[in-house]
Parts: structure tokens; C-alpha cells; sequence
């Protein structure tokens, strides 16, 4: 992906595209109120709101009949992590490295726990939460500092869903938000206030790059030009 070639005109096309094509933003607004925004996994009825999110985005393998063992897994994994995590205020822009690393130290610990848990003709066979759904837990905890992902995503940036690639992929959508902040900046505001400027005043930055990585990476959607843009608006 071109840095250069990511215009704020271009992600509000595809914001329009994904809320047109997805019930995603949807579902996270429902998460969002049973938790009142402010997640706790040590909350039983959060991590219950936390799971059926993730279904509704697309993380079927922690299937309704499996909660019960990825709720206890979560439950360890913050238990044991939850002095580490970022705070839910820092930006990933704003973020050093060495924070992003002490998050991917949490992210390596997570997708490795146990998500899902069957038998079969006397054989135990177990699913790990995944890095998708764990870059999904993450990004609900953090929704300001850590980008999630999909498989799709991963595949184009090269990444193979070790921590060390969740580093670099991290850094990368840190890049792009500070190429997003200076083309905020040109136009005499702050990346802070672009969801206010988008109409999008629940969202975070992070969301509408998240959007625009989807529609453009995920499913692969070619986008109109700055030009074309311009042209449209012109347009009576």
C-alpha cells in the first residue's frame, strides 16, 4: 500500500462502502453499549458481549457452544496481562515502539490459549483463539492503539500472525496515521477531530483506517481517484 495515496477524501468513501456492505460497525455499536464503552474481562457479562462480537465478526470458529471455554481463556489471559496493556487514551501514533512490543507480548500470549475444545470419537481436539480474534480482543480493549486484522490483511502486508509481524504491523498502520495526521493538519485540523470532521464522532481513527484497509485490502476494492473525487463534487 502507497502511504502517499491514501487521501481523506478516499476514506470517506470507503466508510461509506463498508457501512453499505458490512452490519460490522453495527454489531461493534451493540458491543459497545453492553459493555457501557468501557470493557472488563474480568466481567463475566463482557466477555459474553466480547465473544458474540467476535462472531459477528467473522471469528465463527469460537463458536456459542465454545464460549464457555474461550471465556475462561480470555479471563487467564487478562488476569495475567492486564497490568501490561497500553492505556485506552495513547493513540497508536503516539505510540513508542517498545509499547507496541510489550502489546505484542500480550497479543502472542492470547492467540495461543485455547478457544474451542471438541471431542471426537474419544480424541480431543482443541482451537486456539487465533491471531485474528485475538488482534480483534485487542483492538476492543484498545480501540485507539491497536489495529486488528483478518487473514486477508496479514497475507498482503506479509505478515504470518507472530507477534514479531503483529510489531510490524502495528508500525505500519502507525506510519499511515501519521501521513493521515499531516494531510489532517494541511487542512488546519487535527487527526484527533477527523471522525468529528467525518461525521463519524463515535468512531476512532483507528476504525475508519480499519475500514479503509477492509474495503481496499479485504475485498479488494479499487477506489476513485482524488481527481474523480473532485469531479463528483463538482457535480450539480
Amino acid at each position: 500500500m502507497n502511504t502517499k495515496e491514501v487521501t481523506i477524501g478516499k476514506m470517506v468513501v470507503a466508510g461509506l462502502l463498508f457501512n453499505s456492505l458490512t452490519p460490522y460497525n453495527a454489531s461493534l455499536a451493540t458491543f459497545r453499549s453492553a459493555i457501557d464503552d468501557s470493557l472488563d474481562l474480568r466481567i463475566k457479562e463482557h466477555r459474553t458481549a466480547l465473544l458474540n462480537w467476535l462472531n459477528n465478526w467473522g471469528c465463527r470458529h469460537l463458536s456459542k457452544d465454545q464460549h464457555p471455554v474461550a471465556s475462561e481463556s480470555i479471563l487467564d489471559w487478562y488476569r495475567s496481562n492486564r497490568a501490561t496493556l497500553l492505556s485506552d487514551e495513547t493513540p497508536l501514533w503516539r505510540l513508542k515502539n517498545q509499547e507496541i512490543d510489550i502489546a505484542a507480548n500480550a497479543y502472542g500470549s492470547l492467540k495461543d490459549r485455547i478457544g474451542a475444545r471438541h471431542y471426537r470419537r474419544d480424541k480431543k481436539l482443541e482451537a486456539h483463539i487465533g491471531p485474528t480474534a485475538a488482534s480483534k480482543i485487542l483492538f476492543a480493549l484498545r480501540p485507539k492503539a491497536l489495529m486488528p486484522w483478518d487473514d486477508a490483511m496479514r497475507k498482503h502486508f506479509d505478515c504470518d500472525g507472530s507477534p514479531e509481524s503483529y510489531v510490524r504491523y502495528q508500525k505500519i498502520i502507525r506510519k499511515l496515521a501519521l501521513h493521515i495526521r499531516v494531510r489532517c493538519e494541511e487542512r488546519g485540523f487535527q487527526i484527533d477531530d477527523l471522525p468529528q470532521r467525518l461525521g463519524r464522532p463515535n468512531s476512532t481513527v483507528l476504525e475508519l483506517i480499519n475500514e479503509f484497509i477492509w474495503i481496499t485490502v479485504t475485498r479488494k476494492i479499487e477506489l476513485p481517484s482524488s481527481e474523480t473525487l473532485i469531479q463528483w463534487a463538482s457535480l450539480d
